[in-house]
């Protein structure tokens, strides 16, 4: 124990029971932060404790609509974000915690206690979000450590539900593309295609499988890595107009990847053009992983762009639309994100500024 420091409610316990020192430690630190909380009126309609607890049921239980209810499930580490950064941690955390456990006693009678965990991991996430930006640590460790919490829980949830089904992880992955393909196949024959194009459709199904299965793995961490980003920019798009000011998010626009991926991107691309099954989808995947970086990177250039020009938002979300749904934009803007490396685009930029 540092000298000098004594635990709130300190006795001469702590002589008698020298062993038991931190554990009463521990308790003193709880009670100090928990017995304010019991002293007040949780549940007053006036408390910022009950309008936690609207906000996180709300969101908590849209969660659970289907199809719509995906929607607040990916919204929902924002949502835990800016609340943990705007109101007292551990009201936040207890608000958090009521409602998981209303939540589990509820779908428990009903339903499958598995969105519990869903929502549990998508909050966690957020809070981590919050918790690492509030010590200032880079973008990058913002980004990291919450995907690693939402990929962890994905990879439990793959070998829990295949040891609950007897088989392996990868052929339960394989047991779900087939299933997405068959539903396409079937959209497409109500369709007035000609019978053989119907037919070059069915006759790919096999190769479609072992791709998608193949790149499994790289298809997740970019969807997961695309959750958090998306939820950090929002989070902090409504941070700022209640005028809170998160510098490493703000200044997200200079952000560039490390200059060592662009060996991984290199060495992906070399592997995925080897005959070998395995190694070329071990390559392919790394490649693909690479390339979203990359396109992170010529986002943040184009935003860049549009700040130095103060282009109205408006003609921003639709630019950020059309790269979204246009795939020749999308490889044009990973392009650029990778090209920065010799090319200092954002100089280009400012350079354009000062003349001007």
């Amino acid at each position: 124990m540092p000298v000098g420091f004594i635990p709130v409610g300190w006795t001469g316990r702590h002589l008698i029971y020298p062993q038991a020192e931190t554990f009463f430690s521990i308790i003193d630190v709880f009670s100090a932060q928990v017995i304010p909380l019991a002293n007040t009126n949780l549940l007053s309609s006036n408390s910022p404790f009950f309008k936690l607890l609207l906000i996180i049921t709300f969101f908590s239980a849209a969660s659970l609509i289907p199809f719509i209810g995906l929607l607040f499930l990916m919204t929902l580490p924002m949502v835990l974000f800016i609340l943990y950064l705007l109101n007292d941690q551990t009201k936040t955390l207890l608000a958090f915690l009521v409602v998981l456990c209303a939540m589990a006693i509820v779908l428990s009678s009903i339903h499958s206690i598995i969105p519990v965990f869903a929502l549990t991991v998508m909050g966690l996430a957020g809070m981590v979000m919050a918790r690492t930006t509030q010590k200032n640590y880079s973008i990058e460790i913002i980004t990291i450590l919450p995907s690693l919490i939402l990929l962890g829980a994905i990879g439990f949830y793959v070998f829990y539900s295949a040891s609950q089904l007897s088989i392996s992880p990868i052929q339960l992955i394989e047991k779900y593309f087939t299933q997405a393909v068959e539903l396409n196949i079937q959209f497409y024959s109500r369709m007035p295609l000609k019978p053989e194009e119907l037919k070059a459709i069915q006759d790919s199904k096999p190769a479609v499988i072992q791709i998608f299965t193949g790149i499994s793995p790289a298809l997740c961490i970019i969807a997961v890595l695309f959750t958090v980003w998306m939820n950090t920019l929002m989070g902090n798009r409504m941070l700022n107009k209640v005028g809170v000011v998160l510098p490493q998010i703000s200044a997200l626009c200079k952000w560039r990847a490390p200059g060592w991926l662009v060996w991984l991107f290199i060495a992906g691309g070399s592997l995925s053009l080897l005959a070998q099954t395995n190694i070329r989808f071990w390559g392919l995947n790394v490649f693909l992983v690479a390339s979203f970086i990359y396109l992170l990177q010529g986002l943040a250039i184009v935003s860049f762009f549009f700040q130095h020009k103060n282009i109205p938002f408006f003609f921003r979300w639709l630019s950020y639309f059309l790269i979204a749904i246009q795939q020749i934009l999308m490889i044009a803007i990973a392009v650029m994100g990778l090209f920065d490396i010799w090319i200092d685009f954002r100089k280009y930029f400012r350079k354009d500024q000062t003349t001007t």
